[in-house]
């Protein structure tokens, strides 16, 4: 039986892909999670230098490494960075373990969401890009011959048991086969085809949000996605350029990119549907895991919702992206050695360092305030961010880090766009009262969305500034517990107003990561039309005056 030792066991795990993140884990909790990118300002950034060199690494039990491939010499850099040090165990200082994972992209997502999940055991389907190098067999294949994961289920219990049930491979030729518990092809599957789309349309290939947000202005096109695209089609070829096809008309303009987004979130999200029916079907199993970067598509969650059945109990890891496998390594790590039987379901995703220097803020025009002013000047259309505590793990902005509006201006979308230079045909969220939330949306029988998961039907026509083309609206619940001072705020707009509901993104600029230190803050409310920060652990406001002195004492 596991017993907690009196001397807590450290492990910190490092996942070294683009979003690249580290987590330090005492006793099986998570203490701290933070992405390299919001030190570091490189979104996507694929090495943990910043977070390594900021964390205290002393006394550490096990370093737990998640990647897709495994270590070579090349992923050491210079002999006294704290990178080389982890991988090179003999050069090791403090007599620590290093795990290397990274041949188990997939089952440490499994492992992130279903340590999260709270479940005794569950089905865990995993779904991204591409995982891992997978070695195959058989009469079609040269001795050598590697695939990469494109998707993988497996049968998860306590402690560290995570059964393969399927997976699919994809290969650089063309190729159909079925192997035990593995399927061979040549289709790139569902996160590819949006990377690949995203990447045709002129974004970044893992900026697939924005495919999902201009499919909602476009309509269904007479082809099929995974028989014309993804099947027996070199649209989705692996190394095929998405122009190369014969297809390549659609690309034109505005509305036709959006018909094919449109085609490409239906169809999918659809196919997946069916997958995860089926999985549940074959195994029996009532409690469903999902994460993977493909995960993180908000209105395919919401559509799962409609078509499983009541008794399913469903899980969606909001740290879905390559981040969350530092999670899945040193949690996996820290149940397979110890055998811990401890459930431990996610509480909240303030996770981010402590900020030493947040308490010791000082500017010219800061003056003290309370929830109920801020409240006033948002309802009197001021653009106002908020900044408090540590900082949200993974994409979301969840109160400690965001940018807060008006939701009853119809005009909001246009006006906060313009304030964070990004694509005015993307949606944004809001944040609404928990005990509210039924009367303002379509929650399907969810009691509660802290983590803006959903992309949910409005039910209301006050609310035009939250509200997508598609009449859906990416919503977070939030209740006095999960976070006091924000939903404080709400609470005095609702009191002012009647709406219980903050429009609601995150604080950063178009190309830019959310900020993390108060002087991320400060600077970026500079460079822009944001009129103040409210920092409300402090009780105090800032003012975007660029005229006076700003100082922060470190």
């Amino acid at each position: 039986m596991y017993r907690e030792s009196k001397t807590p066991m450290r492990n910190l795990g490092i996942s070294r892909v683009h979003n690249s993140s580290t987590t330090l884990l005492q006793n099986g909790e998570i203490v701290y999670h933070l992405e390299n990118e919001r030190l570091s300002n490189r979104k996507y950034d694929a090495f943990p230098f910043q977070c390594l060199t900021n964390l205290d690494t002393k006394n550490l039990d096990n370093i737990c490494i998640a990647g897709v491939g495994k270590l070579t010499p090349a992923d050491c850099f210079i002999d006294d960075d704290p990178y080389s040090l982890y991988v090179k165990t003999k050069e090791n200082k403090y007599d620590t373990k290093v795990y290397d994972l990274s041949l188990s992209h997939h089952e440490l997502h499994a492992a992130h969401a279903f340590y999260n999940s709270g479940f005794d055991e569950a089905i865990c389907i995993v779904k991204d890009g591409m995982g891992s190098d997978v070695p195959l067999t058989g009469d079609m294949f040269q001795s050598g011959t590697y695939g990469r994961e494109l998707s993988s289920t497996f049968a998860a219990s306590y402690p560290a048991n995570f059964n393969l049930i399927e997976r699919h491979v994809a290969v650089p030729f063309e190729a159909r086969d079925r192997i035990g518990k593995t399927f061979i092809s040549n289709n790139l599957g569902e996160g590819m085809a949006f990377q690949k789309t995203s990447m045709a349309f002129g974004f970044h290939e893992l900026d697939a949000g924005k495919v999902m947000g201009m499919a909602s202005y476009g309509e269904e096109l007479p082809i099929s996605i995974y028989e014309d695209c993804l099947i027996d089609n070199e649209l989705f070829y692996i190394g095929k350029d998405l122009h190369d096809t014969g297809i390549n008309f659609i690309f034109g303009d505005f509305n036709s990119k959006a018909d094919f987004a449109f085609t490409l979130q239906k169809q999918t999200q659809e196919h997946v549907a069916q997958h995860i029916l089926y999985q549940i079907e074959q195994t029996g199993c009532k409690n469903v895991c999902l994460s993977g970067g493909f995960f993180l598509n908000c209105v395919a969650n919401y559509y799962y919702l409609s078509v499983l059945p009541s008794d399913v109990n469903l899980y969606i890891e909001p740290v879905s992206s390559d981040a969350g496998t530092s999670i899945g390594a040193a949690k996996f790590v820290h149940h397979k050695i110890t055998g811990d039987m401890t459930k431990r379901p996610l509480q909240n995703l303030y996770l981010g360092p402590v900020q030493d220097n947040f308490t010791r803020l000082y500017m010219e025009s800061t003056r003290p305030t309370t929830p109920f002013e801020v409240a006033d000047a948002i309802a009197d259309g001021k653009i106002i961010a908020i900044y408090q505590g540590r900082s949200e793990a993974g994409p979301r902005a969840l109160g400690n880090r965001s940018i807060l509006f008006d939701p009853r201006n119809k005009e909001a979308k246009n006006i906060i766009n313009r304030v964070k230079r990004r694509e005015e045909f993307r949606p944004f969220a809001a944040t609404v009262m928990e005990e509210y939330a039924d009367g303002w949306f379509d929650m399907r029988g969810l009691n509660q969305s802290p983590f803006m998961m959903y992309a949910v039907d409005v039910m209301s026509d006050e609310i035009p500034g939250v509200t997508h083309v598609d009449n859906t609206c990416r919503v977070q619940t939030v209740n006095a517990d999960q976070n006091f001072h924000y939903y404080q705020l709400i609470n005095c707009f609702h009191e002012k107003t009647g709406v219980p509901i903050l429009f609601n993104t995150s604080f950063n600029l178009a190309g830019e990561c959310i900020v993390e230190t108060p002087v991320d803050a400060i600077e970026t409310m500079k460079r822009s039309k944001i009129d103040a920060i409210y920092f409300a652990e402090l009780g105090c406001w800032v003012s975007n005056n660029n005229n006076s002195t700003t100082t922060i004492t470190t």
